[in-house]
């Protein structure tokens, strides 16, 4: 009997399997590498999207600032106007007074 057709076939066939094989876990390998590169892109997008939020932040304290400042103003000048208006009725007050008493001295 002769074993060595029998080796050389399974030798050929562990060949084919070792082909097999090496070729999926070089697809597997690629399938890795774009798995690694898509995780790297998100992880470029992440931090893309924090510094425009940290941006957005800035932004939004300066405009909350402004506001601030703008409002503080506004007030301000509704207190004079305020104070202005209050001013000019008590003179007018004081003008209808004089006007009642000169009203009232006049003879008739």
């Amino acid at each position: 009997m002769n074993t060595q057709p029998m080796i050389e076939a399974l030798f050929a066939r562990l060949d084919e399997w070792g082909v097999k094989y090496a070729t999926e876990l070089a697809a597997i390998r690629a399938d890795l590498e774009e798995i690694r590169k898509d995780i790297n892109g998100l992880h470029k997008g992440q931090e893309e999207l924090r510094a425009g939020q940290q941006e957005l932040r800035k932004l939004y304290e300066q405009l909350r600032s402004d506001l601030n400042t703008g409002m503080r103003r506004v007030e301000r000048k509704i207190e004079i106007l305020n104070d202005n208006l209050l001013t000019v009725k008590a003179d007018i007050r004081d003008q209808e007074v004089r006007v009642e008493k000169l009203e009232s001295e006049r003879p008739r």
